[in-house]
C-alpha cells in the first residue's frame, strides 16, 4: 500500500496544475460543495484522502511523520466539516469569492504540498 500515498500525491499535483491554469474550476466546485449536502461529500472525499495516506505510511518511504501529520490533518479537516458544516460552507464560500490570481497564487501551496508528499513517500 505504499503506491497509495503517491497516487494521491500525484493527484494533487495534476489538481494544482489544473488551478493554476483554469481557477474557474476551483471556484465552480467551491460553490457546488457549498451548497446544500455537497459538504459532506467534500468531508468523505477528505476523509477518504487522510485514511489512504495514513494506510499507505510504511518504513520504507522517506520521511512517515511528514505522511503521517497530512493524514491526520485531511482526518481532522473532515470531523471539521461534519461538526461545523456552517462554517465550512463559508471558507468553501471565502474561495470561490477570490480572485483569480490569488487562487493561482494558492495553487503553488497545493504543488508544493504535492511535491513534499511525493519526496516523503
Amino acid at each position: 500500500m505504499q503506491w497509495m500515498p503517491k497516487i494521491i500525491a500525484i493527484l494533487i499535483i495534476i489538481d494544482g496544475i489544473v488551478v493554476m491554469l483554469r481557477p474557474d474550476f476551483l471556484k465552480k466546485y467551491c460553490l457546488m460543495f457549498s451548497r446544500g449536502a455537497g459538504i459532506y461529500l467534500a468531508a468523505a472525499i477528505k476523509a477518504l484522502v487522510g485514511i489512504a495516506i495514513l494506510f499507505g505510511v510504511s518504513e520504507q518511504c522517506r520521511y512517515e511523520w511528514i505522511l503521517i501529520a497530512f493524514g491526520i490533518l485531511a482526518l481532522a479537516g473532515a470531523a471539521f466539516v461534519i461538526a461545523a458544516p456552517q462554517k465550512a460552507r463559508a471558507i468553501a464560500g471565502f474561495f470561490a469569492e477570490k480572485s483569480t490570481t490569488t487562487l493561482r497564487l494558492l495553487s503553488v501551496v497545493y504543488l508544493l504540498m504535492g511535491a513534499i508528499l511525493i519526496y516523503s513517500s
